[in-house]
């Protein structure tokens, strides 16, 4: 729009040139489906690699043409390609995981159906930030070896680390789903923090030591100051858990009355546990918590312990529904003790025991010689316990198994229950009797003991039903709604070409080349492989397997290359990767208008073809269209044909060959996406004169490189819209036409040499 002249002076206005370039769209985005070790399912993933493939779908597999078609079409110059994994049907594995009191808490979902998800191993620990109230997550897929680690998790849906969302985007092998219903989370406890054990407050609270901050159930945290004050008034007899009590006293009232209202504030208690200070939310429920923050100066939260970073405990309502650690250690449970057993151990000729953890070798365990303490048979089981415990973590700190060495009591306190630091298979645990004062018959860990030895968790129930000779069309041509078989392509904004490696059924065939239509892309067939000989091509190729699309091609034979999965041994493979790749690398190196056949198509990693065709033979299979594959001297194995399936001599074609219908087909996909501008413009001269300014430069730039034929660009390419092109009718219902016509070239199919000879002149 011209500016409003309100002023005298110079306006400066910026006139648009109308210039909208074009630019070309990629001609060799290769779509390949197929079955695949392992991988989503009817779902297209983005491979720029073979490498890719090999982390996505598992690489090669037995009798899966799909992993060597896409290794090959890398291999010969491919650098963009479209995976999607068939099979018939699928479910995935799933494992549900327990809290410590048996209830379901959550599910885990493998991402991909198939039985692969039945090697995902699962781990769960508490060896978290805050161990009252977070856990660990390890996943790690047996396949492949992909680990994905995550921690400190909660259960708790306002926690930035909340384990499903921690999960949603970012983990490659598993969905989580919470089980715990919302009337069990609002039955939840209400959350605590307790401190470690204190000395004397009076002497821990000073002019340096005296604030903290206390957030509850994620509320904004609220200020706590102490003075000596609060916490002694210098009477005769009074005690340290006098003094312990007043400062629990000064801590709920400054939060109560700065509570506003506020039920977890209000309802806030803080009482003395013997020589510890034990602080509690007002209100349960899944977001009950309390967090203790450095004050703002004269931080007192670290020597008052409080907080899990100051060695407190803090366990938030939702801890009682984390998942209980998986696997299991090892455990050794001993026999039963009678009341009396321990009344005079462990004493000075009963001290020693060798125990073995993780099949390491025996090592000699040596307790104090004070008998056990306690009155009680539990109170003495559970001095043993101690002393034990620290003597084993004591042999070899170093080692996980030793470090998190545990010894406990059972439910009944009868038993001591000794446990490995390390979990699932490979954890062990055994114990024998030593060699001079042993104490291992005395605590009853050779006699009547026995030994748990858990496995490893993983996902369970993944199943797949790989497709058939009989299932290959519902398979591959299935629900177009559900995008799944080659609908999974729906979901993939471009691809120039097509591959179904070793797929011969005419079902599949003819619906892929109508899709190949719709999209504007270009099918690559492969020959069946039960065609082996020239006249079972010839009867190929005359009947009505094969559609009869000039946007598809087939190739015969099929070709040899080494097989890495049986030690460079040759296999037999359908062509179609590796032919998709010397599309691409034809189109890259010289565009493509070139016929991707001639010397230059050397076939890269193959051996050799499975038949040798002669040129007799070759010259009854390209006269109807079917493109042959010959080894010839020097060259190798190289493309011998560049005709489409409607390339017969006798259908008479425009589009018989092969880079004159993808030269097409390219153009239209770059045009079709270069003029969406156009839609909604003023339909008269000045639009059309941008078309044909931005359709020729883009037609004329083609032409430079050698796309079309001609002598000038007028012989080579027409671009016209004007009046003749868009009547006034098609202006009054809003139409443009635009009509854009090429010279191709055509491949140089048959050389002609003709050779005379010269007859002798007489000079006179």
């Amino acid at each position: 729009m011209p500016s409003v002249l309100s002023y005298p002076g110079v306006y400066v206005e910026e006139v648009s040139s109308g210039v909208r370039t074009v630019t070309g769209v990629a001609t060799s985005v290769t779509a390949f489906a197929g079955a695949a070790v392992r991988g989503p399912i009817n779902s297209a993933v983005h491979l720029f690699s073979y490498s890719d493939f090999e982390r996505r779908f598992g690489g090669l597999g037995p009798d899966m043409h799909l992993g060597y078609a896409v290794r090959q079409f890398f291999q010969n110059g491919g650098a963009d390609a479209w995976v999607v994994r068939i099979v018939k049907s699928a479910s995935p594995a799933e494992l549900t995981l327990l809290s410590q009191t048996g209830a379901n808490v959550l599910k885990l979902l493998a991402l991909d159906a198939g039985k692969d998800g039945n090697s995902i191993e699962v781990r769960v620990d508490y060896q978290s930030g805050n161990p009252a109230s977070t856990f660990n997550l390890t996943l790690a897929r047996g396949s492949d070896g992909l680990v994905e680690n995550y921690a400190n998790l909660s259960m708790n849906k306002r926690d930035p680390r909340y384990v499903v969302d921690a999960l949603k985007d970012s983990s490659k092998l598993v969905k989580v789903t919470r089980l715990v219903t919302q009337a069990a989370l609002d039955a939840l406890p209400a959350a605590t923090s307790v401190s470690g054990a204190l000395a004397d407050v009076k002497t821990l609270i000073n002019e340096t030591h005296s604030s903290l901050q206390i957030s509850v159930n994620g509320l904004a945290p609220l200020p706590v100051v102490i003075s000596t004050l609060d916490i002694t008034d210098g009477s005769m007899g009074e005690t340290a858990n006098d003094r312990l009590d007043k400062l629990c006293v000064a801590i709920k009232q400054q939060i109560v009355n700065q509570a506003n209202g506020q039920a977890p504030y209000s309802g806030f208690l803080a009482v003395r546990e013997n020589d510890t200070i034990k602080l509690t939310s007002g209100a349960g429920g899944e977001f009950s918590s309390i967090r203790i923050l450095p004050g703002a100066s004269n931080n007192a939260s670290g020597v008052l312990k409080l907080g899990s970073d100051s060695g407190g405990i803090d366990t938030d309502a939702v801890a009682s529904i984390r998942p209980a650690p998986v696997p299991a250690p090892a455990e050794l449970t001993s026999g039963a003790f009678g009341a009396t057993d321990l009344d005079a151990l462990p004493d000075a000729t009963h001290v020693a025991l060798r125990i073995s953890l993780n099949g390491d070798a025996p090592s000699l365990v040596t307790l104090t010689s004070a008998g056990a303490v306690g009155a009680a048979l539990a109170a003495k089981l559970g001095d043993v316990a101690k002393r034990l415990q620290a003597a084993v973590r004591a042999l070899k700190p170093g080692q996980p198994a030793y470090r998190d060495f545990t010894v406990g009591l059972n439910a009944a306190k009868d038993r001591l229950v000794l446990g490995t630091g390390t979990r699932g298979a490979g954890s062990a645990i055994a114990v024998a009797a030593a060699p001079a004062n042993s104490i291992a018959a005395e605590l009853h860990l050779i006699a009547g003991a026995t030994v748990t030895s858990p496995v490893n968790v993983t996902l369970a129930s993944g199943t797949e039903v790989p497709y058939s000779a009989a299932d290959v069309y519902p398979s591959f041509i299935a629900s177009r709604a559900d995008r799944k078989g080659i609908y999974a392509l729906e979901d993939v904004d471009l691809f120039n070409l097509l591959v179904l490696p070793g797929v011969g059924d005419p079902g599949v065939l003819s619906d892929a080349a109508a899709y190949c239509k719709e999209r504007r892309a270009f099918f690559i067939i492969d020959a069946p492989e039960a065609v082996k000989t020239p006249a079972d091509a010839v009867k190929l190729i005359s009947g009505t397997e094969l559609p009869k699309s000039d946007h598809a091609a087939a190739y015969y034979p099929w070709v040899s290359i080494p097989d890495p999965l049986n030690n460079g041994k040759p296999l037999t493979v359908p062509p179609s990767g590796t032919v998709a790749g010397i599309f691409a690398r034809t189109d890259a190196e010289r565009g493509v208008w070139k016929a991707p056949a001639g010397t230059e198509a050397n076939l890269i990693g193959v051996q050799g073809v499975e038949y040798r065709l002669t040129d007799g033979e070759n010259g009854s299979l390209n006269p109807l269209g079917l493109n042959s594959l010959r080894l010839f001297p020097v060259y190798g194995p190289v493309v011998w044909g560049a005709r489409t399936l409607r390339g017969a001599d006798q259908m008479t074609s425009e589009y018989k060959y092969i880079p004159v219908r993808r030269l097409a087909l390219y153009l239209e996909e770059s045009l079709f996406r270069a003029i969406q501008w156009v839609v909604f413009e003023p339909n008269d001269e000045p639009l059309w004169a941008q078309i044909r300014l931005n359709i020729g430069a883009f037609m004329n730039g083609l032409y430079r490189q050698g796309a079309f034929q001609g002598k000038s660009p007028r012989e080579a390419y027409l671009v016209k819209c004007d009046r003749e092109t868009t009547t006034q009718d098609d202006i009054n219902r809003g139409v443009v036409n635009i009509l854009v016509a090429f010279a191709p070239l055509k491949p140089a199919e048959f050389v002609v040499l003709r050779i005379q000879q010269l007859a002798g002149q007489i000079q006179t």
